[in-house]
């Protein structure tokens, strides 16, 4: 068996069985963190409102992303074929990504700013604010990613931007955008999080106060942990596509043989869709084993749920 036709047959025993599944399990996981988002004591919290919306772009990503890929194993892909299916489903799907990496670091500024010291930066923590934000976000990506829309065209059977110097363009783009400055201001913002925790916890005096210490202690720890550990998912899955973006461009104009073509194509599927994409669908897990109040509140849906009544669970303990 020749590489590129063992390649072929890994790629789609990864689609067939290995992306089948994490879309389903996906789904299901951003739609009962969606339901938790949605309930009526979360709605009036502003973080909790940049996740309901990174979920449902997590979503929109994964079923856009990932559906046409299964599909396309069996069926003629029909963004290989319709220029209007490639430009839309190109658009659709990056416009998520993006306004979910913005939503991301939105979250992250809104903890800092939860914990801050001082009142006029608490004051960016507000529910109203939150909502301008997310219209606000979402309408510039939407406007912005029109024009990577637009120059994509159907060559060669792939979908993609053909001219080099706005091929070039989208690289940069894309390194800047979704690469390097989305992981930059989540850790950076994080790290002032715990930095604000610190001064916090110096602060408080053993007065009456300290009855809410275990309380923010215990919220501020489930907070971190999701965090830190969205940060670890998102930067290994999207660092592995900016190297090869690079590569691409310093190699564009190499001649290269047939077995070379398909190994990058390859590494092109694995960075771009398979290992990309299972990020959407790991939220809710990563919420699941990190945070016990999110547990809490999980629990608390599905009792509801099930007995039709409203259970109440105490997420300070």
């Amino acid at each position: 068996m020749s590489s590129t036709v063992y390649l072929l047959s890994i790629q789609n025993l990864l689609t067939r069985y290995g992306m089948s599944t994490y879309v389903a399990f996906g789904n299901i996981g951003n739609l009962l963190t969606i339901a938790v988002f949605c309930q009526s004591e979360q709605r009036r919290n502003s973080c909790s409102f940049y996740l309901l919306w990174m979920t449902i772009c997590n979503l929109i990503c994964l079923n856009v992303g990932i559906i046409p890929i299964i599909f396309s194993l069996d069926h003629t892909d029909i963004s290989t074929t319709i220029l209007i299916a490639c430009k839309l489903q190109f658009y659709i799907r990056h416009t998520s990504f993006q306004i979910m990496r913005q939503y991301k670091v939105l979250a992250c500024i809104d903890r800092f700013a939860l914990c801050s010291l001082q009142v006029r930066i608490r004051s960016f923590s507000q529910i109203k604010i939150a909502k301008r934000l997310v219209i606000i976000s979402g309408i510039f990506w939407i406007l912005i990613v029109i024009f990577f829309a637009v120059v994509r065209t159907i060559e060669n059977g792939s979908c993609n931007i053909q001219d080099n110097s706005y091929a070039l363009i989208y690289t940069i783009y894309y390194m800047i955008f979704a690469g390097i400055l989305p992981p930059f201001l989540i850790i950076l913002f994080s790290l002032l999080v715990m930095k604000n925790l610190k001064r916090m916890r110096v602060r408080i005096q053993p007065t009456k106060e300290n009855i809410s210490i275990p309380f923010l202690r215990k919220r501020d720890r489930d907070l971190l942990k999701m965090v830190f550990v969205e940060v670890i998912f998102y930067v290994i899955s999207t660092l592995p596509f900016s190297i090869y973006l690079i590569y691409q461009m310093i190699t564009n104009n190499s001649i290269k043989s047939e077995d070379q073509k398909q190994i990058e194509s390859f590494i092109n599927y694995l960075t771009q869709s398979f290992i990309m994409y299972f990020n959407t669908a790991l939220p809710f897990y990563i919420y699941l084993a990190t945070s016990p109040s999110f547990r809490n509140q999980c629990k608390r849906l599905l009792m509801r749920f099930i007995t039709n009544k409203n259970i109440r669970i105490d997420n300070t303990k």
